[in-house]
């Protein structure tokens, strides 16, 4: 069982599942609008396709309450979830890759979409299975692990990605992809559940009463707001770097590479934080950080000044995600842990996908530079739902260290 293995062993095992989300993080974030761009697709159809894609993040909870209810195949609730995922994702990918997005743009929708929907279910049945088979004290370390996993994949990808596109095309591109989509499975395939009894309580539909409760409305809140001004930010800049300052698919990947190396020192700095200064002061330092990230990259003229911010960029990007999906993980029922974790996904995925849809779309009006500078000032408008959140949040629903 996988409870049996050791730690080192689970941690690898969560560790590769979201190195392979890395890989398509690279990929979509860095290179995905770009590569559309190239073929002549209009930026309306970009910003609605990429908007898409995170559709099936959004509708998590039909994969955490499916996977809470319905043991796949007599094999468990978590596990034959992640291999069925993970194959037909690298499917979806390998598929898309032999298309042209002119001719065939609405089958190769298709295939990334299939593809994104299967991310999400591996995505989600991760999550509730980190949830219930990691103790509390262990719960920060656990998504430093899987935060750092994604890094690490953008970091190796994002170079790879700019170097393969440049040398020998974007098909080579989604082959690798594909092929990498796999290698989780050298982890999960050797390993089973335990009985359910053991690691989760029953589950109960009752149990999601618990969303309309206080402070969970808030939490829902600050999630949808804090992730559309990130997400409008983070979508936008390798956009700009070559819609606007004519950056190649080089230094796109360079850019990429370097924000991911930043991302896992990110990540692992959100348990220091929390330590020296507590869970509240943290959150507002990362708050203020990506409104300056916003700011900063809005000043911005050349490709050079872009890749000179990436490692800062990462950095708030990898405490960005580990703070929400620290407090996420904490305000769990245990009831419902995979639905409940996927509803507070599916909200942060719900502010990424209006910021990832409207920051490209606002450029068409305004400007690039005029989209950083008003996200920056937007996301001000989150310090007070957090400051209201930590005053009514029970330290027993956050089980980390009080400020």
């Amino acid at each position: 069982m996988i409870t049996d293995r050791s730690k080192r062993y689970q941690y690898t095992l969560f560790g590769s599942l979201y190195f392979v989300q890395g890989v398509i993080h690279a990929f979509t974030t860095n290179f995905f609008k770009p590569y559309l761009d190239s073929f002549g697709i209009d930026p309306d159809r970009i910003a609605l396709l990429s908007s898409l894609l995170l559709l099936p993040f959004i509708v998590k909870i039909v994969y955490g309450v499916l996977s809470d209810r319905v043991n796949l195949f007599g094999r468990g609730h978590r596990l034959p979830y992640i291999v069925l995922a993970v194959i037909l994702a690298g499917v979806g990918i390998f598929v898309a890759g032999t298309l042209d997005p002119v001719s065939s743009y609405g089958l190769l929708a298709v295939m990334i979409l299939l593809a994104s929907f299967s991310v999400a279910l591996f995505d989600t049945t991760a999550d509730a299975l980190a949830v219930e088979i990691t103790p509390v004290e262990e719960q920060g370390t656990i998504q430093s692990v899987m935060t750092s996993g994604r890094a690490i994949g953008i970091v190796i990808m994002s170079l790879v990605i700019g170097l393969v596109a440049t040398t020998f095309g974007y098909l080579w591109v989604f082959m690798i992809i594909a092929g990498l989509l796999l290698v989780p499975l050298v982890w999960v395939l050797p390993v089973r559940e335990p009985p359910r009894s053991e690691i989760a309580e029953p589950f109960e539909w009752g149990a999601f009463r618990e969303l309309l409760r206080d402070p969970y409305p808030l939490f829902a809140l600050y999630g949808i707001l804090a992730w559309i001004t990130y997400q409008g930010i983070e979508g936008l800049i390798t956009f700009y770097l070559s819609s606007e300052l004519g950056g190649s698919e080089f230094q796109i990947g360079t850019y990429g590479s370097l924000k991911g190396i930043g991302m896992v020192g990110g990540a692992f700095l959100v348990a220091v934080l929390i330590a020296r200064i507590g869970r509240a002061s943290t959150a507002y330092v990362i708050l203020a950080l990506v409104s300056i990230g916003g700011l900063v990259f809005s000043f911005q003229t050349t490709a050079a000044g872009v890749l000179l911010l990436a490692v800062f960029w990462g950095v708030i990007l990898g405490l960005h995600w580990t703070i929400y999906m620290v407090l996420a993980m904490n305000m769990v029922d245990a009831r419902i842990a995979g639905s409940m974790f996927a509803i507070s996904m599916m909200i942060s995925n719900i502010g990424a996908a209006i910021g990832d849809f409207l920051a490209p779309a606002l450029t068409d009006n305004i400007g690039f530079v005029a989209v950083f500078r008003l996200l920056a000032g937007v996301n001000l408008l989150v310090f007070p739902i957090l400051w209201v959140l930590f005053k009514r949040m029970p330290v027993a629903v956050q089980p980390l260290p009080a400020d």
